[in-house]
């Protein structure tokens, strides 16, 4: 997760979310990445991403530096885009995969900018449900985790605002240092 400076918006207009995920297509491929699920939130980002050999840090260094210099540059703005170091934790388990993935695509329904998740254009669930193709996030993984109507069983977890899950995105939060919900102004 990396969010902006004084939690400002990092994309004013349409052209900035396209422009953010070319630069992030391009980060991806330089640094031999695997994108799983994002969310580009008004004022911040979140990204489920496979490194590989590579270090997190030098792929997020690149993509924000990239990304800034798109911003202040069409802005003629001045300095940061991004508040401090970005957040992120190591997935190591398939349940935890799997929470990461539906937090990311429920940001925006928690957020109370759409009432479900497939309306939010800035995300990688309709890619992952098969509604569209955003050429980037790589969906194979996440729904190998279920049965041949992967995509049905995908989008049920994902919706499914039950109880029980509710301690794991509590976890997810704590673990990226998002106390807080995010809103979009």
């Amino acid at each position: 997760m990396h969010r902006g400076v004084r939690r400002k918006p990092i994309f004013e207009d349409e052209t900035d979310y396209q422009v953010f995920l070319q630069i992030l297509k391009t980060s991806l491929e330089k640094y031999n990445c695997i994108l799983h699920a994002y969310c580009l939130m008004t004022n911040h980002i979140h990204l489920l991403v496979e490194t590989g050999d590579v270090e997190i840090g030098k792929f997020m260094k690149y993509m924000s530096e990239c990304y800034a210099m798109y911003i202040n540059h069409k802005y003629s703005y001045r300095g940061h885009v991004f508040e401090s170091r970005y957040k992120s934790c190591l997935v190591k388990e398939d349940t935890y995969f799997l929470q990461t993935s539906r937090y990311i695509h429920l940001n925006p329904v928690k957020a109370r900018m759409v009432t479900h998740p497939e309306e939010y254009l800035w995300s990688s669930y309709q890619t992952v449900i098969g509604i569209a193709d955003d050429r980037i996030t790589e969906k194979e993984k996440t729904l190998a985790y279920f049965s041949k109507n992967s995509v049905f069983y995908y989008r049920e977890f994902v919706e499914d605002i039950g109880y029980k899950y509710i301690v794991q995105e509590q976890h997810i939060r704590k673990m990226i240092g998002e106390e807080e919900l995010w809103l979009p102004w």
